[in-house]
């Protein structure tokens, strides 16, 4: 075989390793750190829901009554969850609780979740296989004000979004969610990113 041959061969057999051993999207999402152990607050989180997904299987998977969930209605598919978030005594970020259910066997159950959960959600990298009917403790990603806004939205940043469509989606300026995240430079966000929308009203 030559090595033209050899690399022809190698090329569908690598990239077939890579689809197994890559999750299906790739997030970069950190929580937000706190201090005071003792803070509780109501957060928001950003999702976008598969079509296949009932209300009563997003309660399930946020673990919130049918009130907790709110539609935009601005024809972007999302919808907002509310949760109480608070700030871990030993890791130090702010995070809430849910759970969920396998729905099929097969895969990672890490790649699952992080995926069910659209960037979300963050769990501990386990190479555990997957089993129909299993259920999975996670954490999901929230955030707590400093003062200046009552609520923080959880949002993983799109393909399209820019501060300032998201300034203009939320009602809020572009110069309070540059504060909340840190952003030196608006045209430098990162899709799959996780970014705090603040707003005054839920």
């Amino acid at each position: 075989m030559n090595h033209l041959s050899r690399t022809s061969f190698l090329i569908p057999v690598l990239c077939f390793l890579c689809l197994q051993i890559q999750p299906l999207h790739s997030f970069s999402t950190q929580p937000m750190n706190c201090t005071d152990t003792t803070r509780l607050c109501t957060s928001f989180l950003a999702f976008k829901p598969q079509e296949n997904l009932t209300l009563a299987m997003i309660q399930s998977m946020f673990d919130v009554l049918p009130q907790d969930v709110t539609r935009e209605g601005n024809g972007h598919g999302y919808i907002f969850i509310k949760k109480n978030c608070s700030c871990l005594s030993k890791d130090k970020v702010y995070v809430t609780n849910s759970t969920y259910t396998v729905k099929f066997s097969g895969g990672y159950v890490y790649d699952i979740v992080i995926n069910a959960y659209d960037g979300l959600a963050f769990l501990p990298n386990t190479t555990r296989q997957a089993k129909v009917g299993a259920v999975v403790s996670l954490r999901l990603f929230c955030g707590c004000s400093s003062g200046l806004w009552n609520y923080l939205v959880s949002y993983v940043m799109k393909e399209g979004d820019t501060v300032q469509s998201l300034s203009s989606r939320f009602g809020v300026s572009m110069d309070s969610i540059e504060t909340v995240n840190g952003i030196q430079n608006p045209d430098n966000v990162t899709a799959g990113a996780l970014y705090y929308i603040p707003l005054n009203s839920g």
